[in-house]
């Protein structure tokens, strides 16, 4: 039986783990990027239409992947060609799907920081922009780095989009184990379940010891 079965490849398992950590990383930059400003308005400049965009960010993570996937699916065969089933459009599934973990992370960081300096800094004469590169984000620096490595967690077991939009021979950690248990190769899923538990633990120990 496959499932029975106890050979494995380290060569290949070494090699999905770099691409499952090279995708993540991508999908935890730019949607920390992207999560940026709209947890420094959430933070600072409450207001209705601050509200909208917050809760637009919060939107894709109310859908179930899939559902991301193939409303991106249909974008690109329609608009967007040339990056379909390429590795640019599966970092913006990802975005999408884990942007309120980022957000959230930011808007707490923001809130935590003294809005004195902020001000301080402003009547010295620097603009909106210095201030934020200057100020405001390095004082945040720590909670923008936790919602980084949260959505690098989460991109790193996400399923469905993975299997829509990754380019076509590419595996993630969580595909190759989707693949194996699919024909119950449960021994040969097994190299694959651990390295996707290592990987998820470094960023998880982390996390925990920045808690207080």
């Amino acid at each position: 039986m496959t499932g029975n079965r106890s050979t494995w490849d380290p060569a290949g398992l070494l090699n999905t783990a770099g691409v499952t950590l090279a995708v993540a990383g991508a999908g935890a930059a730019l949607t920390a990027v992207l999560a940026l400003p709209v947890g420094v308005l959430a933070a600072r400049h409450r207001g209705r239409a601050t509200e909208l965009i917050e809760q637009a960010a919060y939107a894709g993570h109310a859908l179930p992947g899939i559902t991301v996937a193939l409303a991106l699916v249909f974008f690109a065969v329609r608009y967007a060609t040339p990056i379909y089933q390429e590795l640019p459009l599966l970092v913006c599934a990802y975005a999408v799907l884990f942007l309120p973990v980022a957000v959230a992370a930011t808007r707490a960081a923001v809130l935590q920081s003294p809005p004195v300096l902020e001000d301080v800094a402003r009547s010295l004469g620097r603009g909106p922009l210095r201030v934020l590169r200057s100020v405001t984000v390095p004082l945040a620096a720590p909670g923008i780095a936790a919602g980084a490595a949260l959505t690098f967690v989460v991109c790193m077991k996400e399923l469905p989009a993975t299997l829509l939009l990754r380019p076509t021979g590419m595996d993630t950690l969580a595909t190759r184990l989707w693949t194996e248990t699919g024909v119950a190769s449960y021994s040969a899923a097994a190299p694959y379940a651990a390295a996707l538990i290592l990987l998820a633990a470094v960023p998880s120990y982390l996390l925990g010891r920045q808690r207080p």
